[in-house]
């Protein structure tokens, strides 16, 4: 909740900012277009009129001495000329109205290369900066001395000479007025730089949300165009020789970071398509840098040879919006708006650049900003809608929290339980000077429903059980135990093994909810060297004897403990041998499956005996143990619980 509260705080605040961005600029856009009254025109700038200019191959130290027939008279608007190569040109004008001026300074707005100012025989300014495009104002003598002439060297190959606008001016109101005609973008530039450290914030936030990111980066750059076009770049001229690069390699960067923010937003194949164009971007600007290597990398120039890319790129952006529009795509709508406004904007500018269309109609700063808003609208919204689906994993994950709590409280549980199970079993060896035993059990999941137990009387003789309750888990666990204090109760009888069956069941009918336990009992009287047994429904057991043909399978008939009261159980005794061996089992090892679901079954137990009935008495039982985890790849293929005892008779 209190993240909801935080971002409308900051939608609100940012909804102004906006606002009163879109405010200024539009009073920006205003007092460009208005009409200045001659008074105003006059306190402001005084337009250069009859301008001559002069080519010249070499450079000459003193422009007035060009002879008067010499300079040829320049067309009503223009300020430059084609760049011829080795040429200087010289381009003069009167100063005349310096004289009415209480400070004059010659305003330039953009001017391309290195140059030269004389008034009259004086060098008033000299430019040593390359590729500078920040505006000039450059203070002259009040005394007018007849003309201002400008030589200009250009090694850019596209123009050279003067560029936009160049008036007389008072300097402290050249100073206002170029403040006041980049206020909007002043204004506007540490907004965006603002906005960036938010979303830098977001992403930090939110890691995986690279659009933040993304987001961000766009509008760093955004905000150094926005900030080094105008009148912060001229009160940062004296560094222009790191203020230039950083604003053409932003002019560069500028696309690619659009190019990055729209790869995370499109579609996948736009996707795709966009990021080819971001590495040809970097290919080609690269390219162009090097390219350009003149003493030092010539911008103008690699900005020429590398807007190829920004068209294509404009082209097939504008392709992509139209085609996301055409198929209805809601989410995109904003953010294909926005990149259209951008493209045709930029359109714009570059025909203004052309001269097609005169300066005071650029709107690329106008298209810029809806743009930016745009995306903005669409980022914001993506964040609402992540808060959305954060509150609701949060309470997703409380309950799914509040779930593994019973689980952990399950497994605890069920730990516990294992513990008392283990408790209530048999040890899996014992072993006095008349036989050995031992046992294995692996239960299916951690509590199981198979039981052996082996006790001793008071005679010597030993007394052992092996039951399996149906089914498994943790109710047929529970059974067991009731199964083990059954057994127990017939502690008195257990020389009589129909006896024993028969007050188990007693015990236990009606009180196991359906389930059943099958059991096979055996009665080792140490004596006389014989064993009585008897069975409830359960495979009975086998004995394995050297001095017989194969393995013996004993068992006599009777029905499972706990489904039926007064069911007589018989019995049947057979004669041991010194080196006798007795195997109990559960049928869960006859279930085990391979991994091409077949069953290990009877005749497989049998023949695993019979093959290693010379082995010794713990090699047999690890034989066994280990020919069953094999079999099955690990028990990955175990169905049911399964136990067996392995008696030998020493």
């Amino acid at each position: 909740m209190k993240e909801v509260k935080s971002y409308k705080s900051i939608h609100t605040f940012l909804q102004f900012v906006l606002y009163v961005g879109i405010l200024f600029q539009f009073m920006g856009c205003l007092d460009l277009q208005s009409e200045v009254t001659p008074d105003r025109q006059f306190q402001q700038s005084i337009y250069l009129l009859d301008r001559y200019y002069y080519w010249s191959s070499e450079e000459i130290t003193d422009p007035n001495l060009i002879p008067e027939n010499d300079w040829q008279k320049m067309e009503p608007n223009r300020l430059g000329f084609e760049s011829l190569e080795g040429q200087y040109l010289y381009i003069k004008f009167s100063d005349q109205f310096v004289r009415q001026l209480k400070s004059p300074v010659l305003y330039v707005e953009i001017a391309l290369e290195q140059f030269k100012l004389f008034q009259g025989k004086e060098l008033v300014f000299e430019s040593k900066f390359q590729d500078h495009f920040f505006p000039y104002i450059i203070p002259l003598n009040q005394n007018p001395s007849g003309s201002l002439i400008i030589q200009f060297q250009s090694r850019y190959h596209g123009h050279i000479g003067m560029d936009r606008k160049v008036f007389f001016k008072d300097h402290s109101m050249a100073l206002v007025d170029l403040f006041i005609e980049n206020f909007s973008e002043t204004f506007f530039a540490p907004v965006l730089l603002v906005l960036s450290t938010i979303f830098l914030g977001f992403y930090f936030l939110r890691k995986r949300e690279i659009i933040f990111l993304n987001f961000s980066i766009l509008l760093f750059s955004a905000s150094l165009i926005e900030a080094l076009n105008g009148f912060v770049g001229f009160s940062l001229s004296q560094y222009s020789y790191i203020v230039t690069p950083l604003t053409y390699i932003n002019f560069a960067f500028f696309p690619f970071a659009l190019l990055l923010f729209l790869i995370g937003i499109f579609p996948p194949f736009f996707r795709n398509l966009f990021k080819i164009l971001a590495f040809l971007h970097i290919i080609a600007f690269f390219l162009s840098i090097i390219k350009n290597y003149e003493n030092g990398i010539s911008f103008l120039n690699s900005e020429d040879d590398y807007n190829w890319v920004i068209v294509l790129e404009a082209v097939i952006a504008i392709f992509s919006s139209v085609y996301v529009l055409i198929k209805g795509n809601k989410n995109l709508r904003t953010i294909t708006l926005g990149l259209l406004i951008i493209v045709f904007a930029g359109l714009h500018d570059i025909l203004v650049d052309l001269e097609l269309f005169s300066h005071g109609q650029r709107i690329i700063h106008f298209g810029f900003f809806i743009m930016l808003v745009l995306f903005g609208f669409y980022v914001f919204k993506h964040y609402w809608q992540l808060l959305h689906s954060i509150n609701r994993m949060n309470a997703e994950l409380r309950t799914k929290n509040k779930e593994l709590q019973r689980l952990i409280q399950i497994d605890k549980d069920l730990a516990l339980a294992h513990a008392l199970q283990k408790s209530l079993l048999s040890s899996k060896y014992n072993e006095d000077d008349k036989i050995r035993i031992i046992g294995f059990s692996q239960n299916l999941e951690s509590v199981g429903g198979d039981y052996f137990d082996h006790t001793k009387d008071s005679m010597g003789n030993w007394a052992i059980l092996m039951a399996d309750v149906s089914g498994h888990g943790i109710s047929s666990a529970m059974v067991a135990a009731m199964s083990k204090m059954a057994f127990v109760g017939a502690g008195p009888y257990l020389q009589f093994p129909s006896r024993v069956f028969h007050l188990m069941n007693r015990h236990l009918v009606g009180k196991t909810k359906n389930l059943f336990i099958t059991a096979s009992y055996v009665f080792i009287d140490t004596e006389s060297y014989s064993a009585t047994f008897s069975n409830a429904g359960h495979p009975g057991f086998f004995l394995i004897r050297n001095s017989e043909s194969e393995v013996i399978h004993l068992n006599v008939k009777g029905k499972p403990l706990g489904l039926f009261s007064q069911i007589p159980y018989a019995e049947d005794t057979v004669k041991l041998f010194p080196g006798d061996k007795i195997l109990l089992y559960t049928d869960g090892i006859f279930d085990l499956l391979d991994e091409g679901g077949d069953s290990f079954g009877e005749e497989r137990l049998k023949s695993l005996l019979w093959d290693n009935r010379y082995q010794k008495f713990q090699e047999l039982a690890t034989i066994v143990q280990d020919s069953l985890f094999r079999f099955s790849s690990g028990w990955k293929y175990q169905m049911d619980d399964l136990s067996f005892l392995l008696v030998e008779i020493k």
